[in-house]
């Protein structure tokens, strides 16, 4: 197996699939587009899905790029040996240009053959069909006939082997490419990615996209039979580098090198903090570089949380004067621009990330002293549940932080009081804005030309294609109006949905209320 680093992997990429006659497609913004409900860019196949479907690419039927996203469904996990919140994604798409057995063979080709995989420590897996389509046979046999052998291919359900970017629209069966990781340096004869998971790591995939689903769960094949393939880029560069993380690559390794260097620290011993400190301040890089500001909402709001994360973490590592703290965000922001060649605002992103930070700063200062107050006044050494909601609920101050200081003073935290505290809050938003829609507010003001919202009941659960109408806040709430929605809004005696708003990026939006203005849904959030 090579042993590349980053811009060597892209190079190999690029010749690759220029060599079989694909056109580069240049990479969308990160930030969704104003007609959908996606806060960022997801998936290198998110600007393709008309394409996937039935329409004409203009570049043409052969494509390729390495798209940059970021997700921040996971945000909290940030931190661990896996997660990231920016990454990078390889992608390659047959617009009808070819199908089957090319798309497979040529995932071997650039991994057998160019980056010097051993194919005695690769498996694969294939949809096992089920009553809505039929066992892709096709695939398993295009497999063998490039020398996989049957121990090797594995049939999984469509939970596992069936892709689609969305309820309704393109999508069809796919074929995963797994990588041994495991202990023993080759797989026994009975180990699979469905019987062995952990001792293997999916590298590569490829989605027929054959098929076209409508809302009533019904498919149809597509005229054009389309193939969607992605490689994680980070991911792909801790296999051919044999880390053990994508942190211990060289996508990750200037920036932790330059924290352990400014705080006089070792990584080993401190790994997740210095990876949230990396990750954050790369994701916060793009999403200023794309023009978002920190804020209380949307992608905002996002931005505020990651550099706040980073810059707490950063201080819990080692307490630092400002000035040094400051050097190093202009340090480390050049070595993000150098690494990705963004020739980047750079004095416009250092100016954004420190005047958040120095603000965040005063919130914890403040907040660290009325803590030390709780702490000296407390007895039996435990901080009550709501005295600490107060330092979160009012003045901003992190609960991790919070329990950091605790540990460290030798103190406890009612977290069930906590818990109570915060669901009490929640209870207490609800009832508020359930009170101001029977305040008499004309909200015929805020819903001129909106059309009445279409109720989809609860058997579709998830819908792809809803759009968001309308975002205005009344008297400091928040409210929400969509073209369709599956929450009920309270009627006849009946209680509106309190479930979560999942948008396509996978960001969270709590719904606190439903109500309904002649027809249009209000959906009141968090």
């Amino acid at each position: 197996m090579k042993k590349l680093l980053a811009k060597e992997l892209r190079e190999y990429w690029n010749i690759f699939r220029l060599s079989k006659q694909h056109i580069y497609l240049p990479e969308s913004s990160l930030i969704g587009g104003k007609e959908s409900t996606a806060m960022f860019t997801i998936a290198g196949m998110q600007q393709l899905i008309p394409y996937l479907s039935w329409k004409e690419h203009p570049l043409g039927k052969r494509l390729f790029n390495i798209q940059k996203c970021i997700r921040t469904v996971d945000i909290d996990e940030v931190g661990d040996a896996s997660h990231c919140t920016f990454f990078e994604m390889m992608g390659n798409w047959s617009l009808g240009s070819y199908f089957k057995k090319e798309a497979v063979q040529r995932s071997r080709e650039f991994l057998v053959d160019v980056l010097e995989f051993d194919p005695k420590k690769l498996a694969v897996t294939v949809f096992e069909g089920d009553e809505a389509a039929p066992r892709d046979n096709e695939t398993a046999w295009y497999r063998k006939e490039i020398g996989m052998t049957d121990d090797k291919i594995t049939y999984m359900p469509a939970d596992n082997n069936r892709r689609s970017p969305g309820p309704v629209g393109p999508c069809g069966p796919d074929t995963e490419i797994f990588y041994r990781v495991g202990k023993t340096e080759f797989p026994s004869k009975d180990s699979n990615p469905q019987s062995d998971e952990d001792n293997w790591l999916e590298i590569r995939n490829n989605v027929f996209m054959e098929f076209y689903r409508d809302d009533t769960w019904t498919l149809t094949k597509l005229k054009n039979q389309n193939v969607d393939t992605w490689m994680g880029f980070e991911r792909m560069l801790k296999v051919l580098q044999q880390k053990e993380t994508v942190f211990d690559t060289d996508a990750f390794f200037p920036l932790i090198t330059l924290i352990e260097t400014t705080l006089g620290i070792a990584y080993k011993g401190n790994e997740r903090r210095c990876r949230i400190i990396a990750d954050h301040i790369r994701t916060s890089f793009f999403l200023i570089h794309n023009g978002i500001i920190p804020s209380n909402e949307g992608r905002g709001y996002v931005l505020r949380r990651l550099i706040r994360r980073m810059y707490y973490n950063f201080m819990l590592l080692k307490s630092v004067p400002e000035e040094v703290f400051d050097t190093f965000v202009w340090h480390i922001v050049k070595i993000v621009d150098d690494t990705f060649w963004e020739h980047a605002d750079t004095k416009m992103i250092v100016t954004t990330l420190l005047k958040e930070a120095h603000q965040f700063q005063k919130t914890i200062a403040h907040g660290q002293k009325l803590l030390d107050e709780l702490i000296n006044a407390a007895k039996k050494k435990t901080i009550l549940g709501k005295d600490i909601f107060k330092l979160y609920d009012t003045f901003g101050f992190p609960l991790e932080l919070t329990k950091e200081i605790l540990e460290e003073k030798w103190c406890t935290l009612d977290i069930k009081w906590f818990e109570q505290e915060m669901e009490a809050q929640q209870q207490r938003s609800r009832a508020w804005s359930k009170d101001m829609f029977k305040q008499g507010i004309d909200w015929a003001n805020y819903v001129q030309g909106i059309p009445q919202t279409l109720f989809v009941w609860y058997e579709v659960l998830e819908k792809d294609g809803i759009k968001l109408l309308k975002d205005f806040e009344v008297q400091g709430q928040r409210v929400l109006i969509f073209d369709k929605t599956p929450f009920y809004a309270e009627s006849w005696g009946q209680i509106w949905d309190r479930w979560t708003l999942i948008l396509d990026d996978w960001t969270k939006i709590e719904v606190i209320q439903v109500q309904k203005y002649n027809g249009i849904f209000l959906h009141f959030v968090r």
